[in-house]
């Protein structure tokens, strides 16, 4: 999935930005600061919103000069175009669901990378550091957790998950002594499972 655009998985052309950035707003919008925000050219924006128009996917009002663009969301296929472009958190949404049943079950989870930053396209990997407790063996059933957990992901996005995997003192250890993974962690990663990331990143935190 292009997670800059989840869009453009069924739609890969300049209607698809148009969408996204109406979709990301309830402010009425000039075809022109829809072509800037979407990155495409004014001419084949403005064909996108007058053909979104005329089918009653967009809405547009006149204000002087200028006439402004509103995504309609009470049409009928403004709900899938809104579910598209919030795909990724509802990706994460259900990974939540699926991590809060596990048993044993995980100290942490952080996503980060380019997934975390809204930019992972579709050949990119969802990077997700998993703690579990010093106790719990990595095979077993936390394992099998892992795995089902990284083949739901992939079938709802088809983006492979990159786990990163350690033990509640193998990441204390990795704090200490600032490794590269550290840098990465606190530019861009959220956490889905666990304390707030300052907390859990913190030296000593983690036992």
């Amino acid at each position: 999935m292009d997670l800059s655009n989840p869009l453009r998985t069924i739609a890969p052309t300049v209607d698809a930005d148009v969408l996204q950035v109406l979709a990301r707003t309830h402010r009425p919008l000039s075809g022109a600061t829809v072509a800037s925000l979407s990155g495409r050219s004014y001419a084949r924006t403005r064909t996108c919103l007058h053909r979104f128009v005329e089918h009653g996917l967009v809405s547009a009002q006149d204000a002087g000069s200028a006439v402004l663009y509103t995504l309609n969301r009470h049409h009928v296929l403004a709900g899938p175009v809104l579910a598209a472009v919030n795909s990724a958190a509802a990706v994460e949404a259900l990974l939540v669901q699926r991590l809060a049943a596990w048993d044993p079950p995980a100290q942490a989870a952080v996503v980060f990378g380019s997934w975390a930053r809204g930019e992972a396209g579709p050949d990119s990997d969802l990077d997700l550091l998993l703690v579990r407790d010093d106790a719990v063996d990595a095979d077993g059933a936390w394992g099998a957790q892992v795995h089902e957990a990284g083949r739901a992901v992939e079938l709802l996005t088809g983006n492979v998950v990159q786990f990163v995997q350690v033990t509640g003192s193998q990441l204390a250890a990795a704090i200490r002594e600032d490794q590269p993974l550290l840098a990465s962690l606190r530019q861009d990663g959220r956490v889905l499972v666990g304390p707030p990331l300052r907390e859990l990143l913190a030296v000593g935190a983690t036992a």
